[in-house]
């Protein structure tokens, strides 16, 4: 800073001087004119000509080209030191006016006077960024002019001579003011420079592991040249690094961040662009050719580095996905979002693995961008719609209900199932579009129950406790019910435990909900998250077991017992206990034998659309013979090893 501040000032004095030497020019000229007219001689020329000789020095001087623009204190100080010299040879120069003026004797010396303190003021004013230029020039005229006034005595002359003494001390005084304001402002302006330039910076780095961030991810791709492609993107994320945060708190998962960005430095091809675009995410950028692995082997390394056993964490351990995108030109969004894509590829193949983003997957990609993109037009159009399933009895084979399930007909890709629809409208921003969509077709359903005196059957809807977290689901339900006079008792809600939610204000809601008359029901009981603490819950009316314990259900007596436990606990605590994914007659069977009344599935009917399933009627089946060949003679179900058909 200091050296940009001396620079400051010796341009603020180059400037300074090319405004003032015009004017010591004149004045000097104008003091040979005086000194030729009144009988001056040789001595006055002789004068002139060594004022005019230093001023064409300063001049030079100015005019010589600079090297010390980049420099350190010592050149620059140099320059500035010629620049003082030069003034104090000027000001000696400028001294010998006494010896033209015998003293200031002559009848010319006011005019002297005069001009000698303009030419003080003006040194003062174009010389302020540096007070030697000043000081050096103006002290030894003044102090010579001062003594010559005091040698003639009288009082007159003494307060002269006190007057120019005093002028010389306002002078100096003004000239070291001028310099600390010139280089206090000049502080300022570096600070703030530096201040800029370290939040710019800042802007560009990740404060936690000293990597580019986001911001200076897409500054240094946009530095990359065509010439240097392709270039490889790997998107790494961490595996298990939410349960180091849950176990060992924050600090610990920051530290472990850390030695992940370094470890993933130290295997980092030369010249690599690193960057943490996210909590535990992760850029590694690089053209192909600069790396003395192969993608695969460097990936490979890169996950076991990471995956190395760290000796903070004891009880958890972290591993990373990476998904990995060859472009030949470096376009951020597009290679994050191609390397995310190919990012969760890997992680659907297990831990610690990488996948490369090949033509499978972009037509994987595509379709998804597809149905993103139509989803919207699909639903305003009606050809996202709601078929329902029936729900029938197992021991009187009579229909007690439906569950809406979510089709679309894709006209490029088909039959779009529905999950992927659901992911897409949360993609989008559209899942309480679809959820409003989904739950009007119920109240439509309800309606033709109602007409055709069906009142004892129920519909039933999905909906995501996160959907009841973030959204005002609740309002649009009991709204819309209470506008189209819908009996809430028909209506179902088919909710999943997930984590991590806001349980208080999704239990907020559900409670509305189940006060206004509507069914509760905990789905795919026995995955994710569902708890038996779920069953305390006395909004819970209804449990259906996931269909993943109930399919081949005959061939394990290990998830019978498990069907058996879960229909006894909910008989227990008065909740109704149904079964999801019924496909064979067997399964049937053993679940009639475990006492459950109620189930779903492809062996009774598939979804159907709204009329069909109005117009549904199960088939009978004969529970005797086949019901005696599914028990041992002890009345146990027996394990079946074959096929279940």
């Amino acid at each position: 800073m200091e050296a940009g501040i001396l620079r400051d000032q010796l341009a603020d004095l180059r400037v300074g001087l090319f405004v003032s030497m015009p004017v010591g020019t004149v004045l000097s000229a104008l003091v040979l004119a005086v000194q030729m007219l009144s009988g001056g001689g040789l001595a006055a020329v002789l004068w002139f000509a060594a004022v005019s000789l230093i001023n064409g020095a300063r001049i030079g001087l100015a005019l010589a080209p600079s090297d010390v623009s980049d420099g350190g204190l010592k050149p620059v100080g140099a320059r500035l030191s010629l620049y003082g010299m030069l003034a104090l040879a000027s000001g000696i120069a400028w001294s010998f006016l006494a010896v033209l003026t015998d003293g200031y004797t002559t009848p010319q010396a006011p005019l002297y006077l005069v001009v000698l303190a303009g030419l003080s003021a003006g040194s003062v004013t174009y010389g302020a960024s540096y007070a030697p230029a000043s000081i050096n020039f103006m002290t030894l005229p003044l102090l010579v002019t001062a003594g010559c006034v005091l040698a003639k005595g009288d009082i007159e002359n003494y307060v002269l001579a006190f007057t120019v003494l005093l002028f010389l001390a306002g002078m100096i005084r003004g000239s070291l003011l001028g310099q600390a304001r010139f280089r206090e402002t000049s502080r300022l302006k570096y600070e703030a420079r530096e201040l800029a330039a370290r939040m710019e910076r800042n802007s560009r780095r990740d404060p936690l592991t000293n990597l580019l961030n986001r911001y200076g991810l897409e500054q240094a791709i946009g530095q990359l040249g065509l010439s240097d492609g392709p270039f490889v993107a790997m998107l790494i994320d961490l595996d298990g690094f939410k349960s180091v945060n849950d176990t060992y708190g924050h600090n610990i998962g920051d530290e472990l961040l850390v030695r992940v960005a370094r470890r993933i430095e130290n295997h980092a091809p030369t010249g690599a662009t690193i960057a943490r675009i996210g909590g535990d995410e992760f850029v590694l950028l690089f053209p192909a050719g600069r790396s003395p692995h192969s993608t695969d082997e460097l990936a490979s390394s890169i996950i076991a580095a990471i995956a190395n056993p760290d000796p903070a964490l004891n009880s958890v351990r972290v591993g990373a996905s990476i998904g990995i995108y060859v472009s030949d030109k470096p376009r951020l969004t597009e290679m994050l979002l191609r390397a995310d894509f190919a990012l969760y590829a890997a992680k659907r193949s297990g831990r610690n693995e990488y996948w490369l983003f090949d033509a499978e997957l972009d037509h994987g990609l595509e379709r998804k961008h597809c149905i993103e993109r139509d989803l919207r037009g699909a639903i305003e159009a009606g050809a996202l719609c709601s078929w329902f399933q029936p729900i029938v009895r197992l021991d009187t084979h009579a229909v007690v209900g439906f569950e809406a399930l979510l089709r679309w007909q894709h006209p490029v890709h088909g039959a779009i199932p529905p999950p992927e629809i659901v992911t897409a409208a949360r993609e989008t921003g559209l899942l309480s579009l679809l959820t409003e969509t989904v739950f009007l077709n119920c109240c439509s359903m309800v309606e033709e129950l109602v007409r055709n005196g069906r009142q004892d059957l129920r519909v039933a809807m999905n909906l995501s406790p996160r959907e009841l977290e973030a959204g005002n689901v609740d309002d649009m339900i009991l709204d819309s019910l209470k506008t189209k006079n819908v009996p809430a008792a028909m209506l179902e809600i088919e909710i999943t435990e997930e984590a991590p939610v806001d349980r208080d204000r999704v239990d907020e809601k559900l409670e509305r909900l189940a006060d206004a008359g509507i069914s509760i029901v905990l789905d795919d009981f026995g995955t994710g998250f569902s708890t038996l603490v779920s069953l305390k819950d006395s909004r819970i009316r209804k449990i259906k077991i996931d269909k993943n314990f109930v399919r081949d259900l005959a061939r394990s007596v290990e998830d019978q017992a498990l069907v058996k436990a879960v229909i006894d606990l909910g008989r227990t605590l008065g909740i109704e206990v149904m079964a999801e994914g019924v496909e064979t007659d067997a399964d049937r069977l053993i679940l009639r034998s475990l006492d459950c009344m109620i189930a779903q599935g492809f062996l009774f009917s598939a979804a159907l659309p709204m009329r069909d399933a109005l117009a549904f009627e199960p088939r009978h089946f004969d529970n005797s013979a086949e019901a005696k060949a599914a028990f041992d003679s002890a009345g146990r179900p027996l394990r079946r090893t074959g096929s279940a058909a």
